[in-house]
């Protein structure tokens, strides 16, 4: 990351306005969208508590179009059962609780579509999944991606784990806001 997207130090921004912080953070959000390479999938982790639980996140997709702005892909608990949340962002750093992406595939043009039903592929029967939760419906949508060919990974579980350790090691900085939030990329699939 360009050394002009990182945040002031504490000292510099202890004597900024609220309103000169938030734009800051805007800007660094900003910068890190633009940054990120096109066709491109991410594992997303985000927060559920704060203070951080380690290997606590509710786990989704994030696919980086061409232009600023993707698609987001999740599974969301509404009591009764899951529910897809699928649909367009442009703005995968402005949320609050978003600990890491972690980068794990280059995706063609040409496989958009493909990428995009494999991803709802389990909508219609994703409760009847073994052990619903979003972290497993994950790692099945991850499985079919790799028979596919779309991601290359051996080794789900050893992916999953992978995950694990990089949310638990920027939890804490996600929880105390620290801007803009890392993109790491898999060691296991890149």
């Amino acid at each position: 990351m360009p050394p002009n997207c990182e945040m002031p130090s504490s000292s510099k921004t202890a004597a900024m306005t609220t309103r000169e912080k938030a734009n800051l953070i805007k800007q660094l959000q900003d910068e890190a969208l633009r940054n990120l390479s096109p066709n491109t999938l991410y594992i997303v982790l985000y927060l559920r508590s704060d203070p951080p639980e380690p290997n606590n996140f509710h786990w989704g997709f994030y696919f980086h179009g061409e232009h600023v702005g993707g698609w987001k892909y999740h599974m969301r608990n509404l009591g009764d059962g899951w529910i897809a949340d699928h649909g367009t962002s442009s703005g995968v750093f402005k949320s609050t609780f978003l600990c890491v992406l972690i980068q794990i595939a280059d995706i063609p043009s040409a496989k958009r579509d493909q990428l995009d039903q494999i991803m709802r592929s389990r909508d219609g029967d994703v409760n009847s999944i073994p052990g619903m939760s979003c972290r497993v419906w994950l790692l099945e949508i991850l499985h079919q991606l790799a028979q596919q060919g779309l991601v290359r990974c051996s080794d789900c579980k050893a992916l999953e784990q992978e995950c694990f350790r990089i949310g638990n090691h920027h939890s804490y900085g996600a929880s105390k806001n620290n801007q803009p939030r890392p993109v790491v990329k898999s060691e296991l699939c890149y």
